[in-house]
């Protein structure tokens, strides 16, 4: 498309999106499309190295008023980390639901407000979680993914109180199932799906990096990020024949005038196989 594009990634927890679409989601803010995220839960209590990781080595942890205090303070503090990202990556646009993390279910509150953002934003792309992910029922990137496909069911039509008219979205994309779909547990059993849409983000991948290095509460940052990055966009960008590449599940398939061939899978079959592994061979420079 030659008109711009409005996109929204929607994640479980505050590092969700950058993990798994950030370098997609600096392309398309770079081209000029409009780019916002959302997150689901405050995630305090998820991966926080003073919420799940100091108290995991106390004897007794506060009470319930200094504890819920504290975790109000750690939201903030990955709320600002997840703006600081965001920057480094070309947008500002967004959105804190503020769920809790302890039990996250598919409830009628949380798929209304999402309903109602989409609504407002009107996106025409949503990138969010495989909602079949692991056992799909206890998963809570599988219920944020399950939680935003029933928004986007009820986005596309009026709702009393909300003065913005019904929008549909165009293109629903999964974050990619991490390190090529590598198999770990007996949920993953089930299989059948596959990522067959990989972003080439080789360009960016050190905005990636920098904006996974700024999710420090989340022990996302240094090591891990590099990390990160090698094992699970290396391997998608292999798979899809580049350095570093994000890859996606497609919710369906799609209609096309003429029969579509991208400029890489072009460029695959002119080049040696040599030249291709040259490709796909770089590495992120060591500071």
């Amino acid at each position: 498309m030659t008109e711009p594009l409005r996109i929204v990634s929607i994640g479980a927890h505050p590092a969700d999106v950058f993990d798994q679409s950030g370098g997609t989601m600096a392309h398309h803010a770079a081209r000029g499309d409009y780019v916002a995220c959302v997150v689901l839960t405050h995630g305090a209590r998820v991966h926080d190295k003073v919420i799940s990781d100091s108290m995991f080595h106390r004897q007794e942890i506060p009470g319930s008023r200094e504890l819920t205090a504290l975790m109000a303070e750690r939201a903030e503090v990955k709320a600002e980390e997840v703006r600081r990202a965001g920057r480094i990556l070309g947008f500002e646009d967004i959105h804190f639901l503020g769920a809790d993390d302890a039990v996250l279910l598919v409830n009628e509150e949380t798929v209304k407000r999402l309903a109602r953002l989409i609504r407002r934003i009107r996106p025409d792309i949503v990138l969010t979680h495989y909602p079949k992910e692991q056992d799909a029922l206890t998963n809570p990137h599988a219920v944020a993914g399950q939680t935003a496909l029933h928004a986007i069911r009820v986005a596309s039509g009026v709702d009393p109180g909300d003065s913005n008219p019904p929008a549909s979205v165009a293109r629903t994309l999964f974050f990619g199932s991490g390190a090529a779909s590598l198999r770990r547990s007996v949920w993953d059993s089930e299989g059948g799906y596959y990522n067959d849409v990989f972003v080439d983000i080789t360009d960016v991948v050190d905005k990636k990096l920098a904006s996974l290095d700024c999710l420090v509460s989340q022990g996302y940052g240094g090591a891990y990020a590099r990390k990160r990055i090698e094992t699970n966009d290396g391997a998608f960008g292999t798979a899809g024949g580049v350095a570093y590449a994000e890859g996606f599940i497609a919710d369906r398939g799609e209609t096309h005038y003429y029969l579509p061939v991208s400029e890489y899978s072009a460029r695959a079959a002119r080049s040696s196989d040599h030249e291709r592994m040259a490709r796909y061979s770089y590495r992120i420079p060591v500071d």
